[in-house]
Protein backbone atom coordinates (compact mmCIF):
# COMPACT_ATOMS: atom_id res chain seq x y z
CA UNK A 1 0.00 0.00 0.00
CA UNK A 2 2.82 2.39 0.68
CA UNK A 3 5.73 2.11 -1.34
CA UNK A 4 8.72 3.48 0.38
CA UNK A 5 10.74 3.91 -2.90
CA UNK A 6 7.99 6.09 -4.58
CA UNK A 7 7.77 8.22 -1.24
CA UNK A 8 11.89 8.72 -1.79
CA UNK A 9 11.25 10.13 -5.16
CA UNK A 10 8.21 12.73 -4.34
CA UNK A 11 10.57 13.91 -1.46
CA UNK A 12 13.74 14.35 -3.77
CA UNK A 13 11.51 16.02 -6.53
CA UNK A 14 9.82 18.22 -3.79
CA UNK A 15 13.35 19.10 -2.69
CA UNK A 16 14.94 19.72 -6.42
CA UNK A 17 11.49 22.63 -6.43
CA UNK A 18 12.17 23.67 -3.23
CA UNK A 19 15.64 24.68 -3.72
CA UNK A 20 14.82 26.16 -7.38
CA UNK A 21 12.33 28.07 -5.82
CA UNK A 22 14.74 29.55 -3.09
CA UNK A 23 17.30 30.35 -5.55
CA UNK A 24 15.16 32.24 -7.86
CA UNK A 25 13.67 34.33 -4.76
CA UNK A 26 17.39 35.41 -3.87
CA UNK A 27 18.63 35.85 -7.23
CA UNK A 28 15.82 38.03 -7.36
CA UNK A 29 16.15 40.13 -3.70
CA UNK A 30 19.83 40.44 -5.17
CA UNK A 31 18.42 42.28 -8.42
CA UNK A 32 15.43 44.31 -6.47
CA UNK A 33 18.56 45.48 -4.09
CA UNK A 34 21.12 46.37 -6.71
CA UNK A 35 18.23 48.20 -8.08
CA UNK A 36 18.47 46.28 -11.38
CA UNK A 37 14.74 45.16 -11.71
CA UNK A 38 11.63 47.18 -9.89
CA UNK A 39 10.84 45.93 -6.79
CA UNK A 40 7.26 44.88 -8.23
CA UNK A 41 8.72 41.85 -9.81
CA UNK A 42 9.79 40.51 -6.46
CA UNK A 43 7.04 41.82 -4.89
CA UNK A 44 5.10 39.09 -7.49
CA UNK A 45 7.41 36.32 -6.67
CA UNK A 46 5.27 34.48 -3.93
CA UNK A 47 2.00 35.01 -6.37
CA UNK A 48 4.43 32.93 -8.94
CA UNK A 49 5.63 30.18 -6.30
CA UNK A 50 2.01 29.45 -5.00
CA UNK A 51 1.41 28.85 -8.98
CA UNK A 52 4.44 26.50 -9.11
CA UNK A 53 3.59 24.69 -6.10
CA UNK A 54 -0.22 23.77 -7.41
CA UNK A 55 1.51 22.61 -10.77
CA UNK A 56 3.61 20.11 -8.78
CA UNK A 57 0.80 19.10 -7.03
CA UNK A 58 -1.25 18.22 -9.81
CA UNK A 59 1.91 16.92 -11.88
CA UNK A 60 2.75 14.63 -9.06
CA UNK A 61 -0.80 13.34 -8.16
CA UNK A 62 -1.81 12.63 -12.31
CA UNK A 63 1.78 10.93 -12.23
CA UNK A 64 0.92 8.76 -9.47
CA UNK A 65 -1.85 8.36 -11.00
CA UNK A 66 -1.01 6.59 -13.95
CA UNK A 67 1.68 4.53 -12.61
CA UNK A 68 -0.97 2.41 -10.43
CA UNK A 69 -4.01 2.41 -13.17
Amino acid sequence: MFDIPDFRELIYKVAIVLGAIIVIYGVLWLLVTLGLIPAIVAALFPQVVLIIIGLFIIYAAIERKNRYY
